[in-house]
């Protein structure tokens, strides 16, 4: 089968393309043929060697969508032909992959396998973040920085599914769009407005119930300023500095809480009740996938700088 692997840590240019063995499935896993494979920032951090991973060649990313080849003896919820997506499994961006049965859930047929592998990752996350971390309510306020990128507008549509009401920052015209697209009530235009005034006033001054915040190191006391009593900040990421200064005052001050939230590291129970319901808003249409870009597993490198350049709005996914 191809595959597309890395034999060192680097830059883009150390993915190529080989022909690998194809894998047989274990009792408990299902062999998927793959019809894409999404690429996420945190693939990009295992290629440079800021996570390591088990060994080279390595194949990178943990999204996938496809086509069930084959089932192993104790696999009772699928059977060849179904259509799946699944996260948290290594080394999706070849022909085949096999994934233990747990981690796949149902790919309806209105939703396109490119979508498929584009919603994997960030809609789990978006869902952990406001349900599992966040425990959004019916009428609460959520703030979401970056409505328009892939976890950002994944998180706005599933608020409203919710029934909150919905403030997502955005950095240009063409991302307010996919904001208001994906449900947003409120899109603050960053660049040119002061986001802390204006959620303030839209909120009279009370602030809001939960923050959804993709940089916390950039936004922390930010946050704690917009955020009202008792309320919830959850920390999606934070890239540009991991041990940010922490305004304890500010956060007494608020009765906050301040909540981190990873997919690799989630509960099994958790993680399988937000796949089950993901599948089943798909089915009834209630979401959709965010896709940005699609590339060959032989432009593998390009979908990767593309990526890492921000020159994609939405999810990328690679396809064999």
């Amino acid at each position: 089968m191809k595959a597309v692997v890395y034999n060192q840590s680097g830059s883009p240019e150390v993915l190529h393309t080989i022909e690998m063995e194809k894998p047989t499935s274990k009792r408990n896993e299902i062999l998927i043929k793959i019809g894409g494979s999404g690429l996420n920032p945190v693939d990009t951090y295992f290629r440079k060697g800021i996570r390591q991973v088990s060994g080279f060649p390595a194949v990178p990313h943990f999204d996938l969508s496809g086509t069930v080849e084959e089932i192993g003896a104790d696999v009772s919820r699928f059977q060849a032909g179904d259509r799946v997506w699944a996260t948290n499994v290594t080394g999706t961006c070849a022909e085949y992959v096999t994934a233990a049965e747990k981690s796949a859930f149902p790919l309806p047929e209105n939703t396109s396998f490119v979508e498929g592998a584009a919603l994997a990752m960030p809609f789990m996350t978006a869902h952990l973040s406001l349900f599992y971390r966040g425990n959004v309510r019916v009428g609460e306020t959520v703030l979401i920085y970056g409505g328009a990128g892939a976890v950002g507008n994944a998180a706005v549509q599933l608020a409203k599914i919710a029934g909150a009401t919905v403030i997502a920052t955005a950095g240009g015209e063409e991302k307010a769009r996919l904001c208001h697209k994906a449900g947003a009530d409120h899109i603050l235009l960053y660049k040119q407005v002061n986001v802390m005034d204006e959620v303030l006033s839209l909120t009279a001054g009370t602030g809001v119930d939960l923050i959804l915040d993709m940089s916390l190191s950039e936004n922390l006391e930010r946050d704690l300023q917009m955020i009202t009593v008792g309320g919830r900040i959850i920390a999606i990421g934070s890239p540009k500095n991991n041990t940010p200064t922490l305004p304890w005052r500010l956060l007494n001050q608020k009765h906050a809480a301040i909540m981190g939230v990873l997919l690799f590291t989630a509960p099994g129970e958790i993680l399988r009740k937000a796949g089950e319901e993901i599948s089943a808003l798909l089915e009834q249409q209630a979401i959709f996938a965010h896709v940005g870009a699609v590339f060959p597993f032989a432009k593998a490198a390009e979908a990767h700088e593309a990526l890492e350049n921000h020159t994609v709005n939405g999810s990328i996914v690679l396809t064999p």
